[in-house]
């Protein structure tokens, strides 16, 4: 392979790899805001006013979300790995670890609260015939509360906390970009408890970030079309 063979082939993947990230960045938020809509009653209702009528109700969205979480996961991991990659020689160790752990730790509570859901409606699946009390289903309930809107969402925020550090130290992105995520991870670090709704916050930057990667790939592409062709003139 000759050398401008190997330039090519570089600049090709360096514009793929922001698109690659963008795209999973957008299937991970799409997966869990879906996920986290249709189990919102989970989410906000007080677990004492859980009932039969509404175990029944959520059985069938629970199947539904234990399919969508997994694909979530992957996709947000895969969106890690290719911020990391774009960040190459630039990327400072002590937050990429932080950066790279967060992200793990926060996929692997993804798949807690999915399986706990999974496990407390396939129990009344099990048991509707003969339930006699309800005191399980109120403890899973809460179980599932804290892990998605008081750890999860703090494990959301050193991501983002992270993330934003390692923007700021490269200028990878715009600097309103790095302040609203600065802004929102310290939200989420010191009052995950209090913001009921906050949950949906995360999918949501994700979004905001793969759309802007979306837009600067686009620019970029451009901008080396533009150059070849007046390469090409000339």
């Amino acid at each position: 392979m000759t050398e401008s063979e190997s330039v090519q082939k570089l600049v090709r993947r360096q514009v793929r790899s922001p698109r690659s990230a963008a795209l999973a960045g957008i299937l991970f938020s799409l997966l869990m805001a879906t996920s986290m809509i249709l189990l919102r009653t989970g989410a906000v209702v007080d677990p004492t006013a859980i009932g039969p009528e509404w175990l029944e109700a959520g059985s069938a969205a629970a199947s539904v979300v234990l399919v969508l979480v997994p694909f979530a996961g992957i996709a947000f991991l895969w969106f890690t790995g290719v911020m990391r990659d774009l960040l190459g020689d630039l990327e400072d160790k002590f937050f990429a670890t932080v950066f790279l752990g967060s992200g793990i730790i926060l996929v692997v509570m993804m798949y807690v609260w999915a399986a706990a859901y999974g496990a407390m409606f396939g129990t009344y699946q099990a048991v509707a015939d003969v339930l006699t009390g309800l005191d399980l289903f109120v403890y899973a309930t809460s179980f599932t509360n804290q892990i998605i809107g008081n750890y999860l969402l703090r494990m959301a925020g050193v991501y983002m906390m992270s993330t934003a550090s390692l923007w700021t130290r490269t200028s990878a992105v715009p600097r309103w970009l790095s302040i609203i995520t600065f802004i929102v991870a310290l939200s989420f670090l010191l009052f995950a408890g209090a913001l009921r709704w906050a949950r949906f916050i995360f999918p949501a930057w994700v979004l905001l970030v793969s759309i802007y990667i979306l837009i600067l790939n686009y620019r970029y592409t451009q901008e080396l079309e533009g150059n070849e062709e007046s390469t090409l003139d000339v």
